[in-house]
């Protein structure tokens, strides 16, 4: 790994052990998670549970009765009594990813289960004390939405105790080295075998500039993986670019005929392009409302949220444009 990412893997070995709750910023796909579950392991909690929430799929309606629960009859079709997310990880660490999400009321809340460390459930007059340590993590800057006024200032000081940022892939010195690691890893997992990668097709790894950040690079080296029988070549990243890189247009085409990308992969690659760009100009007609967007492009709000992760869309800055001055 190269020295920002030893530098990341100290604070993780520096802040694991203490009580502190940690916020994590990166892009889309940096590897936010990854970094929790390893301050998670390496803390004197690693036996009890690790409990992952993703606040961005989670409806406004229903966030709050996930994270802190409710009582048998709290509202309509709350048939029996629900533990949430914050007593789940009792004893253990609880990751809120994707925190920017929360919306405004539900954050006041959460602000008490961090000072106060108890939780209400919906429904009940009795508060629960919980002990899990929080991790949160953010794919936008926390500090520019409470400029903005959509997030907290108190929750973000809050939350805020020990800061970790993930520099996007992009600006990595080690995108040939994680290539090379997910190399023998999509071989085992798709049972093939694929001894390298081509220096011209290092090069288009590294000129490539990541939206999707080391999520995308794994991806692109699994679907390499298929194309390629022994070494992969520039055209067997092709399907990665939306817009087409000058490395790779030529090559396709000079290439001997096995190499070419099928009918089958060429219209899976433009269905991809296809969907980024209607998900964006509804993000735009929308304004960033992705419950809105997803009842527009007729799927429900769960698809939609998993497709904006996998083509690394992220909805703030369509809030932001969508915001007179």
């Amino acid at each position: 790994p190269g020295a920002q990412m030893e530098k990341i893997v100290e604070q993780i070995r520096q802040v694991a052990d203490s009580p502190l709750t940690v916020l994590v910023e990166g892009e889309t796909g940096t590897g936010k998670e990854l970094v929790a579950r390893a301050i998670h392991y390496l803390s004197s909690r690693r036996e009890k549970p690790f409990v992952a929430v993703d606040c961005g799929a989670i409806l406004d309606t229903l966030i709050e009765s996930e994270l802190f629960g409710y009582e048998q009859g709290a509202f309509t079709g709350a048939h029996q009594r629900k533990e949430g997310y914050f007593q789940r990880a009792h004893g253990g660490t609880l990751f809120l990813d994707e925190i920017a999400n929360v919306p405004l009321p539900t954050q006041a809340k959460l602000l008490r289960a961090l000072e106060e460390r108890v939780v209400q459930p919906l429904g009940s007059n009795e508060p629960i004390r919980v002990s899990a340590r929080i991790i949160a993590a953010s794919n936008v800057s926390l500090e520019r939405e409470v400029r903005a006024g959509r997030f907290r200032k108190d929750v973000y000081y809050r939350l805020n105790e020990f800061g970790i940022t993930l520099p996007p892939l992009r600006e990595r010195d080690d995108i040939l080295h994680l290539a090379n690691v997910f190399l023998p890893e999509a071989g085992l997992e798709l049972g093939r075998s694929c001894r390298k990668i081509s220096e011209a097709a290092a090069q288009v790894l590294l000129r490539y500039h990541w939206p999707g950040n080391v999520r995308e690079l794994r991806n692109v080296i699994r679907r390499a993986m298929l194309l390629a029988s022994d070494v992969i070549e520039p055209e067997h990243l092709a399907v990665m670019a939306v817009e087409p890189l000058p490395a790779l247009s030529p090559t396709g085409c000079r290439g001997p005929p096995e190499t070419l990308n099928s009918l089958k992969e060429i219209a899976g690659a433009a269905a991809a392009d296809a969907e980024q760009q209607a998900i964006r100009r509804v993000l735009q007609v929308t304004g960033g409302n992705k419950s809105e967007a997803a009842r527009l492009l007729r799927t429900d709000y769960k698809t939609l949220y998993l497709k904006m992760k996998e083509y690394g869309i992220d909805a703030a800055p369509f809030r932001n444009s969508a915001r007179p001055g």
